[in-house]
């Protein structure tokens, strides 16, 4: 399991996986931001890992191909490429994409529940930027079958594993996240914050092989494999905030490295 650090005020107290989509749209605070340009939306989601992973995105994707985005949540990743002018339809089991409708009218966006889908396509693509941690791995693999039922003959699924399973995920999960969650909490006893904080559960995590054995289950191949998000894990426990020097150092070895990066991108072909 990935885990996290989080305030008590966002999760009422929740340590376990949350249960159902409106819980973890409460721990990702879906809806509750407000944007009040366009500018303030793309400003307030350009953080390294995003711009790494929006840089393989293009790559991978062709603005000539249609695409049936699954898991948006607030639409940061899909945005961008809609600027670009590629041809993607957003979506998410809940409504999570208000605001970026209404700053970007060009943003088309569905309500699709993965587990339960309506017929949207056929697409030549379906992007994932994130969702299998949300599923244990019967789910997962039913998941990947019902994405596959909206690809045409030929489609791909550009699929990305947002929390992949390493010994160096493992070290973080196990001995990081307990330590900055043990020192936040004894911040806060002595008055040094003024939020509570508990350990949380946050997904599923599973290796590149694990992955490729279950899509492949449902009649996929491999193309084309990337990494983004380099040295992102380490913010889990606050690195860049402890030790900026030293988290820019493990950002820019990881590039060479790709072990704290949290997002691998693999191409999928039908």
């Amino acid at each position: 399991m990935a885990s996290i650090c989080v305030s008590t005020e966002s999760v009422a107290g929740r340590r376990g996986l949350d249960a159902t989509p409106s819980e973890f749209a409460e721990t990702m605070a879906y809806g509750s931001r407000e944007y009040r340009s366009p500018a303030e939306f793309l400003a307030a989601h350009e953080a390294a890992w995003i711009s790494d992973l929006q840089a393989v995105l293009r790559e991978l994707l062709d603005p000539k191909r249609s695409v049936l985005s699954v898991g948006s949540g607030e639409c940061e990743h899909e945005v961008p490429l809609v600027l670009a002018g590629y041809d993607i339809i957003a979506s998410d089991v809940v409504d999570s994409a208000g605001e970026a409708r209404r700053l970007f009218p060009g943003l088309r966006f569905e309500i699709f529940d993965a587990l339960h889908p309506r017929k949207l396509g056929p697409f030549d693509d379906v992007l994932v930027a994130g969702l299998d941690f949300y599923f244990d791995d019967d789910a997962f693999s039913r998941v990947v079958g019902n994405l596959r039922s909206q690809l045409r003959a030929s489609g791909r699924l550009i699929f990305t594993l947002r929390y992949r399973n390493n010994a160096a995920t493992w070290a973080i999960d196990t001995l990081g996240i307990p330590a900055t969650c043990l020192a936040l909490g004894v911040a806060g006893r002595i008055g040094l914050t003024r939020k509570r904080y508990v350990m949380k559960q946050h997904g599923y995590r599973r290796s590149i092989a694990e992955i490729i054995r279950v899509v492949s289950r449902h009649g996929f191949t491999v193309g084309r494999v990337r990494h983004a998000g380099f040295g992102q894990e380490l913010t889990r426990v606050h690195l860049q905030r402890l030790a900026p020097p030293v988290f820019a150092a493990l950002r820019a070895a990881d590039r060479r490295l790709r072990v704290f990066n949290n997002a691998v991108v693999f191409e999928f072909l039908a």
